[in-house]
């Protein structure tokens, strides 16, 4: 099945990518061969091309890179994020953004030199036994991880296993795509493969970021669920996206069965690490869910997180969502439709029966994240809204060089941090304040570090709850697991005696607030078929335009700050033409 010779260098060819500064071997070309025999003897530098293999995965620490504003949890105001153009329509393939085909491929590319040259290097297995039998099974997971990306952007991709000579004629790089299924396989089986070479657990310090067996688990947990899903599970739409020989890429048939084997894939990570969420105490010894929340992110490798990117543009991220005020960028924004996500504090939804939801006017009392003075809609909601969303009048708390400083945010059109005053200015009247540390102290450079997650066990509990309800509804793990998400929040458990519909939309709605800006929303969504609801027509804030005090209520109305474009061929994105136009056997995505 997966045969072919690959076509990476023609992909190489296309451009370039930024890689770790490792050292004056990765500003090399990967195609000097005189280099790679140099490099395959040399332990350093065998060890410094095993960095390359890890250097591109996307940083999205950096608002540049990241994807939640192509969903409908965000907006980023500049003009350079390519969110913009997906979410006006103005995109096609022949302007794809972000350039992540031909990077993902050039990793792939130099996971498979690395596999295939790694055993020359006999000074690596003499000063540690065994240690090229390692790296080999990491570069092969990490092989793997590029293949998801590229599958949850693009759907099937060509399966490419072999180096192809620098030589080699043009014919032999013509490669059909492979169907999603076999691509699903594939990884499946290059993860399984791995697994039995690596280590449980990265356990020094030195070491975390790098693949082990919790990171490729995780994966296939992942992998298996997007499989399961609507979008590539029997999938009607896709009856005619087929190669140019006439082999289907995507099945038509449902399978149940992929829900149990995305399941039983979750469970194995779950298993693997027992001790549970991350959670901590106030200083008098209490747990507190907002601290739990909050340094979920901050505490560097803590017991939840599985695999994170330990170099990253956290600096940026940070002073990106900023406000003004505290010389931050001030442009990383929430919409309204994910602040109204965010449970009440009870744990009901805003619109539901109870909930105590009031959507205008000011309090008059303090609460324990408010004071009063507040708009209401912001009264009363549960922890992790108040470390995730920077609303008007809230405070900014930074560490400053006497101690912690508070800012009141002046978000309304003529504050400090409003419209008027600058092209940095949120969209919606919001700004991020999850993954920014209260510790950092923005106005003078100085940031809290932080690794960037990508994968935790947090995640790992809402695969399982969602596949095993459509699997087995109404399986006491279910809820069991949604609710240890939900108790760690500071909510209380759900309600009893949800139907599988209800059971599916609160594990939606928990992952749309749990998942927040961490790279899950916009591919939820896809692969859920439900972008068109979500990513397309009017996109809501606050009235930004408007409000000259925090008690002009002119500046809380819910404005449309953007209408953005999405149909059906939004669900894949192109393949840059240029890969077509290579590649005569690459047929388009729908559409495109």
């Amino acid at each position: 099945m997966f045969k072919y010779k690959s076509y990476l260098n023609m992909l190489l060819l296309a451009g370039s990518v930024s890689f770790f500064s490792c050292g004056d071997f990765l500003d090399k070309q990967p195609d000097d061969m005189l280099t790679m025999d140099q490099v395959f003897t040399n332990e350093a530098e065998a060890k410094s091309y095993l960095a390359n293999v890890y250097s591109y995965v996307m940083d999205e620490a950096n608002p540049y890179e990241n994807l939640s504003p192509v969903s409908d949890e965000a907006d980023f105001v500049w003009t350079g994020v390519g969110a913009n153009n997906i979410n006006n329509g103005s995109w096609n393939s022949t302007n794809v953004p972000y350039n992540t085909f031909s990077r993902y491929y050039r990793g792939i590319r130099s996971a498979t030199v690395f596999m295939n040259r790694i055993n020359e290097c006999k000074e690596c297995d003499k000063n540690n036994p065994g240690i090229t039998t390692q790296f080999k099974a990491e570069a092969r997971a990490i092989r793997a991880f590029y293949y998801y990306n590229l599958m949850r952007q693009f759907g099937p991709v060509p399966i490419l296993q072999e180096e192809i000579p620098v030589d080699v004629q043009v014919s032999e790089t013509q490669v059909p795509r492979n169907s999603y299924d076999e691509g699903v396989d594939y990884i499946i089986s290059e993860l399984d493969a791995a697994i039995k070479d690596l280590p449980i657990k990265q356990s020094v310090n030195t070491e975390y970021g790098r693949a082990d067996q919790r990171f490729a688990q995780a994966l296939k947990s992942r992998v298996l669920l997007y499989a399961a899903s609507p979008l590539w599970n029997g999938n009607q739409e896709y009856a005619n996206f087929k190669n140019p020989d006439g082999k289907q890429l995507v099945s038509t048939t449902y399978d149940a069965n992929k829900w149990k084997k995305a399941a039983d894939a979750a469970k194995v990570v779950i298993d693997m690490m027992p001790e549970g969420l991350f959670k901590k105490n106030n200083a008098a010894g209490v747990f507190d869910p907002y601290l739990s929340y909050q340094d979920l992110f901050f505490d560097r490798w803590n017991k939840e997180v599985i695999w994170a990117r330990p170099a990253n543009d956290g600096n940026g991220w940070q002073k990106h969502a900023a406000p003004r005020q505290a010389t931050g960028w001030n442009g990383s924004s929430p919409t309204q439709q994910l602040v109204d996500a965010y449970h009440m504090a009870n744990g009901k939804l805003i619109h539901e029966e109870g909930s105590g939801y009031v959507e205008e006017g000011f309090s008059t009392g303090t609460t324990e994240f408010t004071k009063p003075g507040t708009w209401n809609m912001y009264v009363g909601r549960e922890p992790r809204f108040y470390v995730s969303i920077l609303y008007n009048g809230a405070e900014w708390k930074y560490k400053g060089a006497s101690g912690t400083n508070i800012i009141k945010v002046e978000l309304y059109a003529t504050g400090r941090s409003g419209k008027n005053g600058s092209h940095d200015h949120t969209e919606t009247g919001y700004l991020v304040t999850k993954f920014v540390s209260p510790n950092s102290d923005i106005q003078n450079g100085r940031f809290t570090p932080q690794a960037w997650i990508f994968f935790r066990l947090g995640e790992m509990y809402l695969n399982y709850a969602e596949a095993l309800n459509e699997v087995e509804p109404g399986h006491a793990d279910i809820a069991k697991y949604v609710n240890l998400v939900r108790e760690r929040a500071g909510l209380p458990a759900l309600p009893s005696g949800l139907s599988q519909e209800q059971m599916r939309e609160r594990i939606r709605l928990e992952r749309q607030v749990e998942l927040a800006f961490e790279g899950h929303r916009l591919f939820d969504t896809r692969r859920w078929k439900i972008a068109e609801q979500t990513d397309g027509g009017p996109m809501y804030g606050m009235n930004v335009s408007a409000g000259n005090s925090f008690t002009d209520a002119s500046f809380y109305k819910r404005s449309v700050f953007e209408n953005r474009v999405f149909d059906d061929r939004h669900y894949l994105w192109p393949i840059p033409q240029s890969e077509i136009d290579r590649n005569k056997q690459m047929v388009q995505n729908p559409g495109w």
